[in-house]
């Protein structure tokens, strides 16, 4: 994914008042981060957009709509598994949303 992409759902999130639990991987060393619900520590950091391998972001009963449909518009790489939905920054073999 782009940086306009990254910085499209960072807005979406971190605008949306919205209690959304999110972490990354690093694809360059591996380090995965612990769940935050601050999108503040998301995009407001220093970030290296091009180093994220992928954003996994927690599915509940009360945000699943909301996040199902600011992926949708945002159309986005992503795999939905065990309430968990995975945003790939660089794997191609998956469908969009």
């Amino acid at each position: 994914m782009n940086n306009t992409k990254w910085n499209e759902i960072f807005q979406a999130f971190y605008n949306s008042g919205h209690i959304v639990k999110w972490r990354i991987k690093d694809r360059e060393n591996g380090f995965q981060s612990d769940w935050d619900a601050s999108w503040s520590h998301f995009g407001c950091e220093p970030r290296e957009w091009d180093m994220i391998e992928y954003l996994q972001i927690e599915l509940t009963a009360i945000n699943k709509e909301f996040v199902m449909e600011t992926l949708k518009k945002i159309h986005v790489p992503a795999e939905i598994a065990d309430n968990v939905i995975t945003v790939f920054g660089y794997k191609t073999d998956v469908e969009y949303l």
